[in-house]
This record gives structure tokens, C-alpha cells and sequence, in this order.
């Protein structure tokens, strides 16, 4: 007799050091693609190892650490351009930072063997639990396929409470904009001079427990917010039913108009139906007269009308389950790849575009492309946008190239920001990824899925396109092209799809602040001219 086929003991149970490290040298290695690319990745890789780490998500933390030492001892010295004069100085500086992330690994490591070893002694009565609840569990939303992924995600894997972004939209911003602003300040704190550079691992778990308890507050406080609106619209509908107190007859709303509540978010469901929206006991039909009475006069009003209506229930919040206190947040992928595994969620200004556009002006009237690099943070597994970066870079009318990437890198490591994607013009073009535009998102997205493209057309409707590669077939097809030439046919049709949602994993928001920060020589980069957007 075959074993019984176990379901995954949790969505999000611990995962050892082994399953993680694993994970971890696991990414796309091709030696055509520049090694300046390569060097974007890893100085986003350290990036993204710190937010998760600021984050205390320790298993995503570790996964992108070990990603960068495996990538920077091992494949990088193998690169054709580390031979080069260049490259061999770019691979010196970057290698300043191993001791640091060999630190945090070392400080990580104990934290995530706790974790597997604490789930691992209960594992047992766990199984017997979930196999009890394996019925119930089909019926939930979740699909099987997130149920396997989410199994196996190193960012999920974390203690914590799981939200889904499109639910939480304004949460998501108002968090990451808290968290970004603290970070920034820390980091301008630590700039001081006389000011001691204390790391991460002093004071974590008091730091990371005050932080915790604040998003705790927000997320209460948002919550409160929606039920006062729900309570606010139950008020306006009592006060809104007639009272007929000049006739002896009592109206009563049918069933069929009452009032239905708006649903808030599944996460934290609440009960209405042991609470009916105000119904009457009071019957249909006219009282029998009391005995040894005589009829009402009715024209007159009574001190006690019999068709007063019934205290209302109470509030829904009084009823509403509360939230555990101090519980991280963190977000759940917002949509897949078309090989099934799961991509973050991308918020992004919806200003950004047009603040670029206005940049990109003077080149858009000579007919010259122009590029920006989109900067961002990541916060609570999710990520958010909040720096337009003009690089130095070379303008025709059908490509643009950055120049001195050197820059670029040393720019965001100082302010601490990820390289989210790109965005550039077709002056004279429609809105599409040309094949030079697929070569070159093929760089930011071979070790970071979410990266995305933006092309702004504005000569042309659509005018606007959020764009990610396939995967498969875009990216691999990208990947392993040796074709040169600046515009070249591929035989696979669909290399690359919309990023925005629904479909997609790209959030645009009115909410969220951003700047703007222009490396070209002779630009201006004063207080009042990045201020957010």
C-alpha cells in the first residue's frame, strides 16, 4: 500500500540552512552578458540583503548574501571582462564588502537553525493537525500552486503575518514610506560626524520589536478607519427610515432591502450575520387591543410609541477579532511567471512617468531616445520605487546607452537603493520592446524577475507601457541571442507581456513619494529640485 500523500505542513514553515543555501546557487550564469551588468546585480543583491535584513526576514536575508558571495567568488573572476584592466579594478572594490556580509551571515546562520530546529521538534503533532484541517483547506482561495510555491519561499518562510498587497494597497505605501524615512534618517544620522557607526546586530531585536509594534498600530488604526466608515453608513440608514407616527400602521423594510454590508479585507474577516441590519420585531399587522382598554387615539402622540425603533446592535468593531500585537507583515507575491515560481510586488509612483517625460523633453523634440534608472527600496517583501536616477548616457534616435556605471552603483550604495527596472522614450516609435530593448532588460531581470521596463511613447496611443520578459521563453531566448546588430528579428513571438495588474505585479500609486537625481555632467541636484513628488 502506497503512503498517504502529505500536504504541506505550512505555507510559510522555516526552511533549513541547507534548503536555503541550495536556493541560493541556483540563478542564471551566461558570460555574454557584460560584466557591468553583473556588477548592477551584485551591488543589488547586497542591497536587497540589508532591507530584508532591516526587515528581520533573516531566511530571504541569508538567500540573497550567499547569492552574492556565490556570485562574486565564484562566477565573476571567471568572467571574460574580469581580465581586463577594468574589470579587474571593478572586482577589487566591489569585494570590499565581503567581510561585512560575511558578518551578517555568520549572525544569521543560528537565528534560522533555531527556527527549523523549534518547527522540526513539533512536526509530528503538526501533521496530524493539518491532516485533520485537509478538507477544510481545498476550499480555502489559496491555489495549489501558491500552496507549493509559498512552501519552498526562503521570504515567506519567516515568522510573521502574511497579507496580500492588493488588499492592503494604502498599507503597503504608508508602511514602506515609514520604514524608508526611518532608514534615511539613520542613515544621515550615522554620516555625523563624532556619531559611532553601530552595526545592525547591537541592539536588533529591541529595534526590529519597536518597529514591529508601529506597523502593528498602522495597521489596527487602518482597520479602525474602515469600520468606522461601515458604522458611519449603518448610522445614516437608521436615520434614514421613515417614522410614520401619524398613522396607527407600522412600515417594516422587506428583506429584500436591507442594508448589505461592503466587505472589508479577507485577512482579517469579520462575522455580520449573527448581526442582521435592523430588523423590527414589531409585527405587520395592527396590535390586538389590550384588554380593559380603550382604541388609541392615534392622532395623538403617546408618551410611548409602539413603533419606536429597537436599540440598534452594536458596533461592529466591538465584535471584530484583534490583531495579534507585534507581529511582522509581510506581503505575499503578487503574481507568477509563467514558470509558476513567484514574483514580488512592485509599487510605483504614478507621477514618475510624467516627471520623467519632462526631463526627457528636449530629447523628445530632437528625436533622441533618453533613459532612467528606477530606484527603489524593499520593504515588508515588497518593493517600492521612490528614486528616477538619470544616468550618464549616450542618445540617438533609436537607442540609449548608459555610460560611467560606476556612478550609478556608487550612488545607490550610498543611498542605500535597489536598481528596480528601467524607463526610456521612443520619440518616434510606437509603444513596444524593440529586440534592443529585450538585450537589455534581459540584464535586470536574469537575477531579479521583477525588474521592469517602461516605454514612453508619447506620440503615439497607447502611450505608456509597464513590460516584463516571459519566463519561459523570454528571458532564455534573450539570454542565449548572439545576434548584434541594433534591431534584429527573433522567431519567438511572445518574449515579453504587461507587467501592470491585474494580470501583472506592478502597483501604481498617488501615494507614494519620489525623486528625481541626475548624474549627467553639469547637472543640478539642489534640495528644492528633488524634492518628492
Amino acid at each position: 500500500m502506497a503512503p498517504p500523500t502529505l500536504i504541506p505542513l505550512d505555507a510559510n514553515r522555516p526552511l533549513s540552512i541547507k534548503e536555503i543555501s541550495d536556493q541560493a546557487s541556483v540563478f542564471q550564469w551566461n558570460p555574454h552578458i557584460p560584466m557591468r551588468a553583473y556588477l548592477r546585480t551584485a551591488n543589488t543583491l547586497s542591497q536587497e540583503g540589508k532591507s530584508y535584513l532591516l526587515d528581520g526576514n533573516f531566511p530571504q536575508a541569508y538567500l540573497l548574501y550567499m547569492r552574492y558571495l556565490t556570485l562574486l567568488l565564484d562566477f565573476l573572476p571567471k568572467h571574460p571582462d574580469a581580465k581586463t584592466h577594468e574589470g579587474e579594478r571593478a572586482l577589487r572594490e566591489v569585494n570590499k564588502s565581503l567581510p561585512s556580509v560575511v558578518t551578517n551571515l555568520e549572525h544569521i546562520k543560528p537565528i534560522i537553525q533555531n527556527d527549523y530546529d523549534e518547527w522540526k521538534s513539533s512536526r509530528l503533532r503538526r501533521e496530524e493537525e493539518l491532516r485533520q484541517k485537509e478538507q477544510a483547506n481545498r476550499a480555502k482561495s489559496k491555489s495549489p500552486t501558491y500552496d507549493e510555491r509559498a512552501f519552498r519561499d526562503p521570504a515567506l518562510s519567516a515568522k510573521s503575518r502574511l497579507l496580500d498587497a492588493n488588499e492592503h494597497q494604502e498599507l503597503a505605501v504608508e508602511l514602506a514610506q515609514r520604514e524608508i524615512r526611518r532608514r534615511d534618517a539613520n542613515r544621515k544620522a550615522i554620516r555625523q560626524p563624532g556619531v559611532r557607526t553601530a552595526g545592525f546586530w547591537d541592539n536588533w531585536k529591541n529595534e526590529l520589536a519597536d518597529r514591529q509594534a508601529e506597523e502593528d498600530e498602522v495597521y489596527r488604526r487602518q482597520m479602525e478607519s474602515t469600520r468606522r466608515e461601515l458604522d458611519g453608513n449603518a448610522d445614516s440608514l437608521v436615520n434614514d427610515i421613515p417614522r410614520k407616527e401619524s398613522h396607527p400602521s407600522v412600515t417594516v423594510p422587506s428583506r429584500s432591502s436591507s442594508y448589505r454590508y461592503p466587505s472589508i479585507s479577507k485577512s482579517v474577516p469579520i462575522q455580520y450575520e449573527a448581526q442582521q441590519p435592523y430588523q423590527f420585531k414589531t409585527p405587520t399587522v395592527q396590535p390586538p387591543r389590550p384588554p380593559k382598554e380603550g382604541i388609541p387615539h392615534w392622532h395623538e402622540p403617546s408618551p410611548k410609541t409602539p413603533q419606536e425603533l429597537p436599540t440598534p446592535p452594536p458596533k461592529i468593531h466591538e465584535a471584530a477579532p484583534e490583531l495579534p500585537k507585534k507581529q511582522r507583515l509581510t506581503f505575499r507575491p503578487a503574481a507568477y511567471l509563467e514558470n509558476g515560481e513567484p514574483i514580488r510586488s512592485v509599487f510605483l509612483p504614478s507621477q514618475l512617468r510624467h516627471r520623467f517625460l519632462s526631463v526627457a523633453s528636449e530629447n523628445t523634440r530632437r528625436g533622441l531616445e533618453m533613459c532612467g534608472i528606477l530606484c527603489g527600496t524593499a520593504v515588508n517583501n515588497a518593493l517600492f520605487v521612490r528614486c528616477l536616477l538619470i544616468p550618464e548616457q549616450k542618445c540617438s534616435s533609436d537607442t540609449c546607452e548608459t555610460e560611467n556605471e560606476g556612478s550609478m552603483l556608487e550612488y545607490c550604495m550610498n543611498e542605500d537603493l535597489l536598481i528596480l527596472g528601467w524607463i526610456h522614450t521612443h520619440p518616434t516609435q510606437t509603444c513596444f520592446m524593440s529586440s534592443r530593448d529585450l538585450h537589455t532588460q534581459s540584464g535586470y531581470q536574469v537575477m531579479m524577475p521583477e525588474s521592469i521596463a517602461i516605454v514612453c511613447a508619447p506620440k503615439f496611443k497607447p502611450d505608456y507601457g509597464i513590460f516584463r520578459l516571459t519566463n519561459p521563453p523570454g528571458l532564455d531566448h534573450v539570454l542565449g541571442c548572439t545576434q548584434t546588430a541594433t534591431f534584429h528579428p527573433h522567431p519567438v513571438d511572445n518574449l515579453y507581456t504587461g507587467a501592470q495588474r491585474p494580470r501583472g505585479h506592478v502597483y501604481e500609486s498617488d501615494k507614494l513619494e519620489f525623486y528625481v537625481h541626475d548624474l549627467r555632467p553639469g547637472a543640478r541636484n539642489d534640495p528644492a529640485q528633488n524634492k518628492n513628488f
